[in-house]
């Protein structure tokens, strides 16, 4: 979705606006093109996950979100393909989240995924990532909202993963503005998938995108955590509980599947 500005929010859930980051959407391509396949030596035509002239993937499947990056940076009044999530700060700043919710599992009622990196896990769920989950999915595979929320921030144009921190910026991804002032941010989404638009209410449990394998990973998944933003505009992933068929997990396992109870009809 290509120069879509942010709809403003209540002065308490205030989006602001951080920056774009040093690099131009060429600059990326050419990043990116010289182990991927591209159309015209600019764009990447086809998601893949680069091994070859970058090296062996590590052996555990997984990724995550792109590390933002530090220093002053100039401000920026409109979300385009050649930004990356963190060059925005969506939110309420030192919000308190809401610790008695219980979120619900990002798929279905009907299937369950295996959880491939839980909290804390070595490859890349450490610092500001650390209680985030990553849900092993085929690319297709329907993801859902885990909490009602606000659709604050929406890419699905990109169509390139692979396991450098550098593809970070290439993923694909949701992000839900919660009524306590935290995200709720879904990663590596197909492209072309996003089925809600800026500024929609959303029922938690409603069809939110289907998976994908764009950006920083080295296989299909889904990464799902919610953040909320610190002082210094940095985020910080938060330990939230799961309800589901087999009780409250406050941990997902890795290597463990979990069943959603079905969400009553509306």
């Amino acid at each position: 979705m290509k120069g879509l500005t942010l709809p403003r929010w209540r002065a308490s859930l205030a989006v602001a606006f951080a920056a774009s980051f040093a690099w131009t959407q060429l600059g990326v391509a050419q990043e990116i093109c010289a182990a991927a396949p591209c159309v015209d030596g600019a764009e990447p035509a086809a998601s893949v996950a680069v091994t070859g002239q970058l090296g062996e993937p590590p052996l555990v499947a997984g990724g995550g979100r792109a590390a933002r990056p530090h220093g002053p940076l100039p401000i920026a009044l409109a979300w385009s393909t050649t930004m990356d999530r963190h060059d925005l700060i969506v939110g309420t700043i030192d919000p308190d989240h809401d610790d008695s919710y219980e979120y619900r599992l990002p798929y279905g009622d009907a299937a369950s995924y295996p959880v491939i990196q839980g909290y804390h896990a070595r490859l890349s769920h450490r610092g500001a990532e650390q209680y985030t989950v990553d849900f092993g999915m085929p690319i297709g595979t329907p993801v859902h909202a885990a909490r009602d929320g606000v659709v604050a921030l929406a890419e699905d144009s990109h169509d390139v993963g692979c396991w450098r921190e550098e593809c970070g910026r290439l993923a694909n991804f949701i992000v839900l503005l919660h009524a306590d002032g935290t995200t709720g941010e879904y990663f590596h989404l197909q492209r072309g998938s996003v089925q809600v638009r800026l500024g929609q209410r959303v029922a938690r449990g409603e069809l939110l995108a289907f998976s994908g394998n764009t950006g920083y990973t080295t296989a299909p998944h889904l990464h799902f955590g919610v953040y909320r933003t610190e002082r210094d505009g940095e985020t910080q992933s938060l330990a939230i509980r799961f309800v589901t068929r087999g009780g409250m997990i406050r941990e997902p396992r890795t290597g463990a599947r979990y069943l959603n109870i079905p969400e009553p009809q509306r």
